[in-house]
């Protein structure tokens, strides 16, 4: 199997993985009805070690998909990783408020293509260092 192809099913597991745990594991909150936090940085507002925490998962989960985008792509590496791992987060976002599994969340959007684009470069230096060798 070559290793772009491994690559790919990689990701494609990782983000129904991410997927699942983002959303189908969550219990559905009907009461709580369609909540959307539309306030971009307000996590970085509030210092409550909760939000940080979960600011710094929301990045790191995210970080594999920069990654595994930017090991599998030939060009533009880090727009392609950033991509994939905003519209995963869209498609996440968007499911959690249809469902009524969480809120919609601005700040996730931009943590998770943060995290995306922090893979991305990590893609690069394991390139670069690869070429190297």
């Amino acid at each position: 199997m070559k290793t772009r192809s491994f690559f790919l099913i990689l990701l494609g597991v990782y983000i129904l993985f991410f997927f699942f745990m983002a959303v189908l594991s969550r219990i559905t909150e009907p009461e709580a009805g369609y909540r959307v936090k539309s306030d971009l940085f307000w996590g970085y507002d509030n210092p409550d070690e909760v939000i940080v925490k979960d600011n710094i998962i929301n990045i790191a989960c995210f970080v594999p998909i920069g990654i595994l985008v930017g090991l599998i792509a030939r060009r533009h590496r880090l727009l392609y990783g950033m991509l994939v791992g905003f519209l995963t987060s869209l498609a996440i976002e968007c499911t959690q408020l249809m469902w009524q599994k969480g809120v919609f969340d601005v700040d996730d959007l931009f943590n998770n293509t943060a995290g995306a684009f922090i893979g991305g470069l990590i893609a690069l230096l394991i390139l670069g260092f690869r070429r190297e060798l």
